[in-house]
C-alpha cells in the first residue's frame, strides 16, 4: 500500500489551504433564487440556465450584498451554513471553493470539495461572530471551466443521535460499517500528529507549515487503481484533532471495489515538514435527526 506520486503532488498543491469537509445540513432553510445571482468576475453567468462559464483562473460567481466600506450587508444570523449543489462541471480536475466574506472582519470562511462525475456539493460554515454582516458569498474556480448550479441553500445546524464507533483495521473502514445510515449522517475522523508545524522552504529557511496537507481519506480501490478523488487530511495543529463529513459526501468512494472486491474507505497519510508521527485515533458516525 505504497504512497503514490500523484497523490503527493495533489497534497502539496493544496498544502496552503485549510480544507476540510465539516458541515451541518437540515433544519431551517432558505432557498436562494438562482436567477438573482449578481456577482461574477472573469466569467459569464446565465441567470435562466444557471450556467456559469469561468473564463480565467480564480474566477467567481455568487451573491454580493454590500461593499468593502462596511455597509450595507446581509444578516444571516438565522443560519449556520451555506450549501451549494453543483449539477454539472465540465471537468473533474476543476477545483471549486465556496467562500464567504464579511464586512466586519478580514476572515474568509472557505471550503472546497472534489468533483466526481461532473458533480459536487460545497458546504461552508458561517462564522458565528460575523454572520450578521455578510458582504458576499461565491463559488470560485481555480481553473477555467463550465459549471451548472442546481441549488443554493442557507440552513441551520442539524441535531444528531448518539455517535457510533466505526471499526478500523490498519486504516481501512469496511463499507458495511456505514450500512443503514442516511446521507445526512455525520462521520468524524479523529487523528494525531506529532512533531513541529514547520518545514524547510526553497530558500533553506525554516517556516510555519501553514495547514500543510498530510494525507487523504480515499476509496479502498484508490490503493490499486488511483482513480478516485478523496478527502484531504489537513494538519491544523500538533496533537489530537479531527474533521467531519456528511456520509453523502463519501458515498462515491464507497461505491468502488478493490482487487479483492472489497468496498470501503482507507486512511492514507504521509509526513511533511517536521511532522514525525501521524495516525488515526478513531472514527465515529452519528445519524441526523431531521
Amino acid at each position: 500500500m505504497g504512497k503514490k506520486l500523484g497523490r503527493l503532488v495533489l497534497l502539496i498543491e493544496i498544502a496552503f489551504l485549510a480544507v476540510s469537509c465539516s458541515s451541518n445540513h437540515g433544519g431551517l432553510k432558505r432557498v436562494m433564487n438562482l436567477d438573482k445571482a449578481n456577482l461574477t468576475w472573469r466569467g459569464d453567468y446565465d441567470n435562466k440556465t444557471h450556467w456559469m462559464h469561468y473564463t480565467g483562473e480564480w474566477a467567481g460567481f455568487g451573491w454580493q450584498y454590500g461593499d468593502d466600506n462596511g455597509l450595507p450587508s446581509a444578516n444571516f444570523d438565522n443560519y449556520d451554513q451555506i450549501v451549494v449543489v453543483v449539477d454539472s462541471v465540465s471537468t473533474d480536475t476543476a477545483t471549486l471553493f465556496l467562500n464567504v466574506r464579511y464586512t466586519t472582519t478580514d476572515i474568509i470562511s472557505s471550503e472546497s470539495a472534489p468533483v466526481f462525475n461532473g458533480k459536487t456539493t460545497l458546504h461552508v460554515d458561517l462564522n458565528p461572530e460575523h454572520k450578521s454582516h455578510v458582504l458576499e458569498f461565491y463559488v470560485m474556480s481555480k481553473y477555467p471551466c463550465d459549471m451548472v448550479v442546481k441549488s443554493v441553500v442557507l440552513s441551520t445546524a442539524t441535531r444528531y443521535k448518539k455517535e457510533h464507533q466505526l471499526k478500523i483495521n490498519n486504516g481501512y473502514i469496511d463499507a458495511a460499517e456505514f450500512k443503514g445510515y442516511s446521507d445526512d449522517a455525520m462521520v468524524s475522523f479523529n487523528y494525531y500528529a506529532g512533531g513541529e508545524m514547520t518545514h524547510v522552504s526553497d530558500s533553506g529557511t525554516i517556516e510555519p507549515m501553514n495547514n500543510w496537507g498530510i494525507g487523504i481519506i480515499c476509496s479502498s480501490a484508490d490503493l490499486i487503481g488511483n482513480n478516485c478523488p478523496g478527502r484531504r487530511v489537513i494538519l491544523k495543529k500538533i496533537g489530537e484533532q479531527s474533521f467531519e463529513c456528511r456520509l453523502g459526501e463519501l458515498r462515491y468512494m464507497l461505491d468502488y471495489a478493490d482487487a479483492d472486491d472489497e468496498h470501503g474507505l482507507y486512511w492514507d497519510v504521509w509526513t511533511g515538514g517536521n511532522v514525525t508521527d501521524v495516525h488515526i485515533l478513531g472514527a465515529t458516525i452519528r445519524e441526523a435527526i431531521n
